[in-house]
């Protein structure tokens, strides 16, 4: 049945309701907010342009199209792992991943992989699923923004009509990072967004905090 409606699945796997606790992760903004970092819609926006074209949202997006792909799921996670640049990333994966990986397992009757990070997790379900990989990537890179302009929302503070403007404003980025994921090979693999993986290094010391990461 959840070939037939690929699309829908995806976009429940990813949706806000779907209970992996993606809310409670910043992925270090929190701490570049507070250090004045990113303080406008502008600031927000070159932030997620550059996780997107630079950062971890480009790396997890080549690592869900492996996994989706058919690499070997611990592989991918052992990949993931290696290119986490703090103890606060590898929580942020691991525990995401165990969540996503407990409801596949309870709804849609897939062998319990909670060891896998949620990038090797959410890969090997679209392969198991036989979804459509490059909407598959497209709508995690997706979720990942929203999420983040979500914590803008909250913490800037960002108005909802300027997040949505932000949104949409990446969809070209998005796109084109999903397409380039398709034919990525591990050599492929890099990140260069240094301040947001320092961010998310201080943001383990940072006294007064909401967010888990």
């Amino acid at each position: 049945m959840d070939s037939e409606f690929g699309s829908l699945t995806i976009l429940q796997w990813l949706s806000p309701s779907f209970p992996i606790g993606a809310f409670a992760y910043s992925h270090g903004m929190e701490w570049a907010i507070s250090s004045g970092l990113v303080c406008d819609g502008a600031s927000v926006q070159h932030w997620l342009e550059d996780l997107l074209e630079h950062g971890s949202m480009r790396t997890d997006a080549i690592l869900v199209a492996l996994a989706a792909n058919g690499e070997v799921p611990k592989r991918v996670h052992e990949l993931a792992l290696s290119l986490a640049p703090s103890v606060e990333r590898h929580i942020e994966a691991i525990d995401q991943g165990a969540a996503f990986s407990r409801v596949m397992c309870d709804v849609w009757g897939h062998p319990d992989e909670a060891g896998l990070v949620f990038v090797a997790a959410l890969g090997t379900a679209i392969r198991r699923e036989k979804l459509e990989v490059e909407f598959a990537v497209r709508a995690y890179l997706h979720a990942f923004v929203a999420n983040l302009c979500s914590v803008a929302q909250r913490l800037v503070p960002l108005g909802q009509t300027d997040s949505q403007r932000i949104q949409r404003a990446l969809f070209p980025i998005i796109v084109e990072i999903a397409a380039e994921a398709m034919n990525a090979s591990e050599a492929d693999l890099y990140s260069a967004s240094f301040l947001s993986d320092i961010s998310s290094m201080k943001h383990a010391t940072q006294s007064l905090r909401i967010f888990k990461t």
